[in-house]
């Protein structure tokens, strides 16, 4: 076979489409998005209204001291790159608060040095910084001179919670005022203050953690005496130079909790204090809030616009940003045209792809790496800082990665492997997730790249993503690295089966084996006869009512949902003691909140022991039970084709094993193995 070089290619297609681009339409496209803001009484400028919201830049972007370093600064500095109005700083007080995601603000020169760099690094794009401050309250980690306190006393995840006294509340609101008076030296243009999911500040707003009797507790007007000082204090050390912003719940979503017409309450007393106000939902006050917090699959787009409408109906005049799901540009547009905020932020998104901003006014929307709401971003390292209720898994690594993005994190380090080298021909075996990504990242080194799939579409397993509803951001990132596959140049050859005389015959210098998986059958009887996962979708009528689902981890909780809203009964065995065990925390939390919405069965510690066609016998601790069902369906993983990867291990000089044939995994592992093969190449 002949293979074909397209010169010049690139696999992000970076070039703009045009000269057109070279006129402002984007400002008439989103005129709201695209206006400046201009805050406080010195009117600062922000260039447009899309920020970044606070993110913490997790273990490696700092020094020992948890001083910014050199990873740090290039960390914010891709979003400013990217084109965002302001990135956000995340920083604890007190600085030994327990939480490994936040940096701390240090007085000596090499401190200020290294902050100082980063403000540089992100001024010189016209990009706003801000310094976001938060006392963890309830949700401080114990340990050594660390006193666990909230505006009540309880329990919070095993540890006694202090109710804190007048001495307290002036010892925290000098930590605040001390650290926003270090935030300003270190060229900080505004604070932060973080108002919401839990933390302090949010522990006296709320009436879910306040239960006080004082002139600090019950009514609202009460209830923000507190943070309300703190803002007077932070605003005494900084001046009128800087300005304010505070960052509220709009919600806690819970019984009894903050709703958005409290929430608008509270704003109206704030904001002769503050220069503007973004809301955010949720709280860690209970596991199930987590996912309001940090929004899954499950979670409507734009989720928290109700709670910003509500400060804007009430009257609020100090600008309203909200954030939450707000992916698409069209969407947020509107949020801003309808009058339900002033401003929009991100951050999740801002991850997959920091260039958001650019791609939006460059008229590149296709190009946009979307976020898939995994939330690996977010809890992939951090499960020893989180309640027991909901950390099934103790094994924290301190991998907070994206699994959309391979280089978040690595910008310092991965791109290195990209500059140009000696082109080759290069052939990639599969079309799913993993191979997709494996051509895209040799294209873009310059190599010449053919990719067979056997079927007649590209995509592999997110096939599944078309049949259900909470899967559309997977559907929406198969959709993105096709539309890259499309612009990169690579040759795609469909329906086509690769074998190793093919491949040889092609003579390529390197080969890419991203031939997949197939599901895994138990060693139970009758399981031959029952079907597997993934020949349910698209064939959902030929299932009877009643369902049983073996396997209880996210795919088989989550095929159980699905069936559930087709009408179906299905009942899930799980021979663990857990639900979707190894799912990520947010999406744990709405699994179980699904299964339980849909009144979905489920056997937690039950064996499968026989499978027939009238049902499955199980052993549970009460005996053996035997569950009648129409249909029963395999949910019990995957495992590599590794005969078929085998067999192309001599085809080429070099032969690289990526995704589920190597080791079967996540999107974000099929992502990042591609991305190495390619970029090693």
């Amino acid at each position: 076979m002949q293979m074909h070089a397209h010169a010049g290619s690139s696999a992000t297609c970076e070039n703009p489409k045009g000269s057109s681009l070279m006129k402002p339409f984007y400002k008439e496209k989103y005129p709201h998005l695209f206006s400046p803001m201009f805050i406080g009484k010195k009117k600062l400028e922000f260039k447009h209204r899309i920020l970044t919201s606070p993110m913490g830049s997790a273990v490696g972007t700092m020094d020992f001291q948890g001083r910014i370093n050199d990873a740090g600064v290039d960390y914010y500095t891709q979003f400013a790159r990217g084109g965002f109005a302001s990135v956000t700083v995340p920083i604890e007080i007190p600085a030994n608060g327990g939480h490994a995601f936040a940096l701390s603000l240090d007085e000596s020169a090499g401190g200020y040095a290294f902050m100082h760099n980063m403000q540089r690094s992100v001024h010189m794009f016209r990009t706003r910084t801000l310094c976001e401050l938060y006392h963890a309250g309830c949700c401080m980690l114990p340990g050594p001179g660390r006193t666990v306190m909230s505006a009540s006393a309880f329990t919070y995840n095993g540890h006694p919670v202090k109710e804190m006294d007048e001495k307290d509340m002036e010892d925290v609101a000098r930590l605040y005022a001390d650290a926003a008076f270090l935030a300003k030296r270190a060229n900080f243009d505004g604070i932060c203050l973080h108002y919401g999911h839990g933390w302090l500040m949010n522990n006296f707003l709320s009436p879910l953690s306040n239960h006080r009797t004082d002139q600090y507790g019950g009514p609202v007007e009460n209830r923000v005496r507190f943070p309300r000082r703190v803002i007077e204090r932070v605003r005494e050390a900084i001046g009128d130079d800087m300005i304010i912003e505070l960052r509220m719940n709009g919600s806690d979503r819970m019984e009894g909790g903050i709703t958005p017409e409290d929430a608008a309450r509270q704003a109206l007393l704030f904001e002769d204090l503050v220069d503007m106000i973004h809301v955010s939902c949720g709280t860690r006050l209970d596991a199930s809030g987590r996912p309001k917090m940090h929004p899954t699959c499950f979670v409507p787009d734009a989720h928290n616009a109700d709670a910003s409408e509500a400060l804007k109906k009430a009257g609020v005049k100090v600008p309203v940003g909200v954030v939450g799901n707000v992916h698409d540009p069209d969407l947020a547009e509107r949020l801003l045209a309808e009058g339900k905020a002033d401003y929009i932020l991100m951050a999740r998104q801002a991850i997959a792809d920091s260039d958001w901003v650019n791609k939006v006014r460059e008229n590149r929307v296709e190009d946009i790496r979307p976020c898939i709401r995994c939330d690996y971003c977010i809890d992939g390292g951090r499960r020893g800082s989180l309640t027991t209720e909901v950390n099934i898994r103790k094994d924290a690594t301190f991998d907070c990665h994206c699994s959309v993005n391979p280089l978040f994190r690595q910008g310092a380090h991965k791109p290195r492997a990209l500059r140009p080298t000696s082109k080759k021909r290069v052939a990639v075996i599969g079309g799913g997730i993993s191979g997709m990504q494996a051509a895209l990242s040799a294209a873009q080194r310059g190599h010449e790249v053919v990719l067979l799939e056997k079927s007649g579409k590209l995509g592999g397993q997110t096939f599944f993503a078309d049949h259900m509803w909470f899967k559309n951001r997977i559907r929406a990132f198969r959709e993105y690295l096709i539309t890259q596959i499309k612009k990169s140049g690579v040759t795609v050859m469909m329906n086509v089966e690769a074998t190793p005389g093919m491949i040889a015959e092609m003579d390529p210098d390197a080969v890419v084996v991203a031939v997949g998986g197939k599901p895994a059958t138990p060693p139970v009887p009758g399981a031959e006869n029952a079907r597997q996962a993934w020949d349910v979708f698209g064939r959902e009528e030929e299932l009877g009512k009643k369902v049983v689902i073996v396997g209880g981890g996210s795919v088989g909780c989550e095929l159980a949902i699905h069936l559930a809203g087709k009408g179906h009964s299905p009942v899930i065995l799980e021979m663990g003691a857990h639900l979707a065990p190894t799912a990520e925390i947010s999406e744990r939390m709405s699994i179980l909140e699904f299964v339980e919405k849909n009144g979905i069965a489920a056997r937690t510690s039950a064996r499968c022991l026989e499978i027939t066609d009238k049902g499955v016998t199980v052993e549970e601790k009460d005996g053996k039970n035997f569950i009648e069902a129409d249909d029963v369906i395999l949910c019990t993983g995957t495992l590599p084709l590794a005969e078929v990867r085998d067999s192309f291990r001599d085809t080429a000089f070099d032969v690289i094993s990526v995704g589920d044939c190597e080791k079967v995994g996540t999107i974000r592992t099929a992502v990042e193995s591609g991305w190495n093969a390619g970029a090693v190449l």
